[in-house]
């Protein structure tokens, strides 16, 4: 019995030291960048306080309803109801960001961030007049980047093939007074 305790101990032991230091807090500035939007120089920008323990999520857009189903009910199991019900799904758009930060090693910060980036893509089709079917266009990254406090990095850069946009990803780490 006394040797499992020791052994869980042990295991433990790495655990314990990482949280036994104080977390700091950060201001994570995330800043996209779209290179094929000439008027959009600065970017756009999120800002978040996060510590050294922790994350942060961002959830920016809007909910897009798509028609998922339809049926038309009979009256009474005679005839034709000239009603017709319509179910919806509603799809998530716009931005999403989760971000985790934790210490590296010297005084450099470890950050992992998820970005999805959605949106409805026009085009066209030809055929039979019918409700269009939407197409959502997603970029999604997952990016684990060391970065040192103070310094602006580039931590992504990517040539959207759906939509032709070329999105570059900068992080800059600020410690929070």
């Amino acid at each position: 019995m006394r040797i499992l305790a020791f052994l869980l101990a042990a295991l433990a032991a790495p655990i314990v030291t990482v949280y036994a230091q104080p977390p700091e807090v950060y201001k994570v500035e995330l800043t996209m960048h779209d290179a094929t939007d000439a008027s959009a120089k600065a970017g756009r920008k999120y800002v978040i306080l996060i510590d050294t323990h922790g994350g942060g999520t961002f959830k920016i857009g809007s909910r897009e309803p798509v028609a998922s189903g339809s049926f038309q009910p009979g009256v009474g199991g005679v005839g034709v109801n000239p009603l017709v019900n319509t179910q919806y799904t509603y799809v998530d758009t716009g931005v999403n960001i989760d971000c985790r930060l934790e210490q590296a090693e010297g005084n450099r910060l470890q950050l992992r961030t998820d970005i999805d980036i959605s949106g409805i893509v026009q085009h066209e089709k030809s055929g039979a007049p019918a409700v269009p079917n939407p197409v959502i266009g997603q970029l999604k990254m997952s990016v684990t980047a060391l970065v040192t406090p103070g310094k602006r990095t580039m931590i992504a850069s990517i040539d959207d093939p759906v939509t032709g946009r070329k999105v570059d990803l900068e992080a800059l780490l600020t410690k929070a007074e």
